[in-house]
């Protein structure tokens, strides 16, 4: 019993150091623990400080670039530095929105200047465009436009430089307007940043709106004129696209589920599947309110593994567009995505491709079904053409074509450029190695209008180990 005694006399002294010494362990695992976590954070903001910096000062040496290869284009006369200074410009202005992107500047109105970098890029491209494909340098009316971009350049160029001072002198922080832009109530300790970029947007809107007339802005294209007064009804269009997608005697039943607006007035149609189909899902179709035109289609399909080829899939995308009066059609691009094949077809006139006319078929390579299909740009442009006669010959064209590339295949086609100008070009496709090619000539001045590598992607198999 005294033995007993003596025991519980020393665990109860032990006890008394024993517990403050846990709490002494654990509160130092909760202060170990904070630490790593503000380190953590602090690392990770001084990631993003550092990250912010560099946008800011490379856009402020991009846009420095813009100012002075103007001012570079405006002074001279020869060609070859015209095309040149152009490509520099269009290169760097590409950067230059990059940069803004990654500041953050939400909830800072920026919509001058970026419209100014925009007017820039498109009168960079195609006033290289332009000169590359003509013995002349720029016109006195291209320098005039320049004078007028290098004017707001120069304004950005100045506003920029002069921030980037104010930020490294006062070591200002870009974190905290981030944090601002994510948490609007939020107030800066410092506003220069913010007031900076404010200031410089509105000196930008102190300028008038560039004319940049017709050679530098796209073109939209003649949509096919519409036959019909008034708008089908939704029953009429449920009914359309049921014998359209299904066929004449089937039994789906189909329901509005939304209406959709743009250039094109659209119903959205859902038909749920009947019962003991072996795709348990439904199929959705946008119909044109305009004349009950099918513009798009999609039925979602799990596919475990492929059992057709590409080939196979084709043959079943070109039959599935016959059976609906697509009559014609050429194929001219197919991907397979997964364990789908994505084919585009366009039609001919008079051996001609005509490429805005294009529509898509996606095709299920487990059994061939075609779940989806788009005919978007094959019902706003298709229409018969007063097509031009080629003044440039297959064989002239051939005696200008790189012998580096190996040529599989030449044909007439019709496309439309950057601007959406259509344009009639000889389609030239080959090969050089293990890379594949489709290169556009102008089939009127023998022009290089586009070049395109359709190498397909490389694929990848995976294993799991167990």
């Amino acid at each position: 019993m005294a033995r007993f005694n003596l025991d519980k006399l020393k665990f109860d002294r032990y006890r008394k150091w024993i517990i403050p010494g846990l709490l002494v362990v654990a509160l130092a695992a909760v202060g170990i623990w904070g630490y790593r976590e503000y380190y953590d954070r602090q690392k990770l903001q001084n990631r993003a400080e550092s990250q912010y910096q560099l946008s800011f000062h490379e856009l402020s040496w991009h846009v420095e670039m813009i100012s002075g290869q103007l001012a570079q284009l405006i002074v001279s006369s020869s060609r070859e530095q015209n095309v040149l200074g152009l490509a520099t410009v269009w290169r760097q202005v590409f950067a230059a929105q990059a940069n803004i992107g990654g500041l953050p500047l939400a909830f800072v109105p920026l919509s001058k200047t970026e419209k100014f970098l925009a007017d820039t890029g498109e009168v960079s491209f195609a006033l290289l465009s332009r000169v590359t494909q003509s013995k002349e340098g720029l016109a006195d009316q291209d320098v005039k436009i320049i004078a007028e971009l290098y004017d707001r350049a120069k304004v950005l160029k100045n506003e920029l430089g002069g921030m980037a001072a104010q930020i490294l002198n006062r070591q200002l922080s870009w974190t905290q307007v981030e944090v601002a832009a994510s948490q609007s109530n939020a107030e800066l300790e410092d506003n220069t940043i913010v007031d900076g970029f404010q200031l410089m947007e509105k000196k930008m809107e102190e300028y008038p709106e560039i004319d940049l007339g017709g050679d530098f802005t796209q073109v939209k294209h003649d949509v096919k004129k519409v036959d019909g007064d008034t708008e089908v009804s939704p029953e009429r269009a449920i009914e359309i696209a049921q014998k359209w997608w299904f066929g004449e005697q089937d039994k789906h039943t189909g329901n509005l589920a939304y209406e959709g607006v743009g250039d094109v007035p659209t119903y959205g149609l859902e038909f749920a599947p009947l019962s003991g189909e072996a795709e348990n899902t439904p199929v959705y179709i946008d119909v044109s309110k305009l004349d009950g035109t099918i513009l798009w289609a999609m039925r979602p399909k799990t596919i475990t593994g492929a059992n057709i080829d590409l080939s196979d899939g084709e043959r079943r995308g070109l039959a599935f567009l016959q059976a609906r009066g697509f009559n014609d059609m050429v194929l001219v691009k197919v991907e397979q995505q997964d364990t789908m094949g994505v084919y585009t077809f366009v039609p001919r006139q008079n051996e001609v491709l005509l490429y805005p006319d294009q529509v898509k078929v996606q095709v299920a390579l487990d059994n061939g079904e075609v779940t989806g299909y788009e005919g978007t740009p094959f019902y706003m442009f298709h229409k018969d053409r007063a097509l031009p006669l080629a003044a440039l010959s297959e064989a002239q064209l051939k005696k200008q074509i790189s012998p580096n590339l190996k040529v599989e295949l030449i044909r007439p086609a019709l496309i439309s450029n950057y601007w959406g100008k259509e344009i009639l070009v000889w389609e030239v496709r080959g090969s050089y190695a293990e890379e594949k090619f489709v290169l556009f000539y102008n089939a009127i001045t023998g022009s290089e209008e586009e070049i395109s590598r359709i190498t397909p992607a490389q694929k990848f198999e995976f294993t799991v180990s167990a």
